[in-house]
């Protein structure tokens, strides 16, 4: 199995009323050439969504990274939306697959979905490639930072358990150069409140937007800039 753990995939983007339109996915730090070089058989993707139990807007947010990886050349035979109404069904869904994507959104009601169908013991036995998008590349690490992004997040767990497909603790949307996070929120400062704070005798690895970690095998490439950041320090490590 290999692994793509990113803070985004560009093959969309939010037009000013906020519909999720497709575009092609950019060569950014080498990604779809990673995808296309890697990508060999393109029978089956599945995009493994956030909320299992929110069908309609599972319908509206998958199709348009399917038509974003077509634009780019990946054109799958297949493409299936894994939530509440297949999960029973994960096993071979997942197995038959050639592309997973795991969604972005709320770290812990993804981490309950992905216990649910045991998607750690699935990707066990599973040869293709996973793409993990923000809340779902941090779940597929040992530990995970579940910190709050909006005022209702504010009480939950900080740290939990992950899939333990990789053993550090990532922070996606997080620009080293301005210290800031990627993604508008309003009500918290979240570098400041908490990802630094948080820091103190952990190490955090902060993945900008277009910046990804590559695992093949035993092995992870950090493509694009990335930093560590420890102790209340930031420092860029490529």
């Amino acid at each position: 199995m290999t692994i793509i753990l990113s803070s985004i995939l560009s093959t969309h983007y939010y037009d000013e009323e906020g519909n999720k339109l497709p575009k092609p996915l950019s060569d950014d730090n080498g990604i779809l050439t990673e995808l296309t070089s890697r990508l060999t058989k393109r029978d089956r993707v599945v995009y493994v969504v956030n909320d299992p139990t929110d069908t309609e807007h599972n319908d509206v947010s998958a199709p348009p990274v399917f038509e974003g990886l077509f634009l780019s050349g990946l054109d799958f035979k297949e493409k299936i939306i894994l939530d509440d109404r297949n999960a029973h069904d994960a096993e071979s869904v997942i197995c038959g697959a050639d592309l997973i994507i795991l969604a972005g959104g709320k770290v812990l009601c993804q981490r309950e979905f992905f216990k649910r169908i045991k998607l750690g013991e699935i990707l066990k036995n599973y040869n293709g490639l996973v793409v993990g998008i923000s809340a779902g590349s941090m779940n597929l690490c040992k530990d995970v930072f579940n910190f709050p992004e909006e005022m209702s997040d504010i009480g939950a767990p900080l740290f939990v358990d992950g899939l333990g497909f990789y053993d550090k603790i990532i922070i996606p949307h997080f620009d080293g150069e301005t210290k800031s996070y990627q993604l508008p929120c309003d009500e918290i400062d979240i570098v400041n409140d908490y990802i630094i704070p948080m820091s103190n005798g952990k190490t955090f690895i902060g993945i900008p937007n277009l910046s990804y970690i590559l695992i093949d095998g035993a092995k992870a490439y950090l493509r694009g800039k990335a930093y560590s950041i420890s102790d209340g320090i930031v420092k860029q490590i490529n």
